[in-house]
């Protein structure tokens, strides 16, 4: 079934390097930071039922985000863009 809301989008941004330049044109709901995988992944899912349509960014140990996209069948590393929505993750480019 297709979600009937507008999906959100987070970004995942290794905690360990500087921002990619491109983030700073994005206008950004919330700013979260994870210590691991499974809190990564409790921060997606619940921040993209409270900013749909929006954006966030969350900053993570970038093996933690691998991790984390590759679990949901997403290929790609920090920084990473993705949709997030009842059907999952979708991976999306940068701005």
């Amino acid at each position: 079934m297709t979600d009937l809301q507008c999906p959100a989008t987070a970004v995942l941004l290794d905690d360990a390097a500087p921002p990619p330049q491109w983030t700073a044109r994005l206008r950004v709901a919330e700013r979260f930071t994870a210590r691991d995988e499974a809190e990564l992944t409790a921060l997606v899912e619940d921040a993209a039922d409270l900013f749909r349509g929006e954006t966030f960014v969350v900053a993570a140990p970038a093996g933690d985000i691998e991790e984390a996209l590759r679990r949901r069948g997403v290929v790609g590393r920090a920084p990473a863009v993705v949709e997030v929505d009842s059907a999952g993750w979708r991976s999306r480019p940068a701005p």
